[in-house]
């Protein structure tokens, strides 16, 4: 099984935010989440150091909730650990100084950088490479089988329908379903594979909301009057 590592200098023992459980959790989830090297992803740039998300997404991955997330978010970025930006679409996450996490001493005192360090050996998501053909061509196949999905009109307006959802809104969700699929490294080989995966995908995150959304009844007073 092929592995990937980060380094974390015992320095950190002594960060004010260490005891906290969660602010730090949400730290080093999104240290081990960065790009180890510069990407492309649907025609943006991702620099090394950072990576494509969104609040929903980090609450999903680390099991808190979405406001534990932007306060923890908000936190980080005020003690200068990582600058987040969110556009309407997804939430670009730059670890602040990210070299000093990504970068190993050798005997000498020299700097070697992680990715000689080690040889290569990567895992597939998004802040890794492999060199695997196959790995590759199903990376690829996500763009191709978006293309595809949405040139199938029926094809929405049906999902759209189902989740009584508007056509917009189901190509929102695609863009949160590619950000799923990239910062997992999720790929698929079948594009009906990828549309099982998309509708259930959708449906969770639908179930989700409507949940979100029930409020429990008020309970009556029994106060003597």
């Amino acid at each position: 099984m092929k592995t990937s590592f980060i380094t974390l200098d015992r320095k950190i023992l002594h960060w004010q935010w260490y005891q906290n459980s969660k602010i730090f959790r949400v730290f080093v989830h999104c240290l081990i989440k960065a790009n180890w090297e510069d990407k492309k992803w649907m025609g943006h740039k991702i620099k090394r150091g950072s990576f494509i998300t969104s609040q929903l997404q980090l609450s999903e991955e680390l099991g808190l909730p979405r406001t534990t997330i932007q306060r923890s978010l908000k936190v980080l970025e005020n003690d200068g650990s990582l600058v987040s930006k969110t556009s309407n679409k997804f939430t670009t996450i730059t670890i602040c100084k990210y070299d000093s996490y990504q970068s190993i001493k050798n005997g000498d005192g020299h700097q070697t950088d992680i990715k000689r360090a080690s040889k290569g050996h990567q895992t597939g998501t998004t802040n890794n490479s492999n060199n695997n053909n196959n790995y590759n061509n199903y990376k690829n196949n996500i763009y191709i089988y978006r293309n595809s999905y949405f040139k199938n009109d029926k094809l929405v307006e049906g999902v759209a329908k189902s989740q009584n959802i508007t056509d917009d809104q189901v190509k929102s969700e695609m863009e949160e379903f590619m950000v799923h699929l990239e910062n997992n490294g999720n790929y698929h080989d079948d594009f009906s594979k990828f549309k099982h995966h998309f509708l259930s995908f959708l449906k969770k995150r639908q179930e989700k909301l409507l949940l979100s959304q029930v409020k429990l009844p008020k309970m009556k007073s029994n106060r003597m009057i």
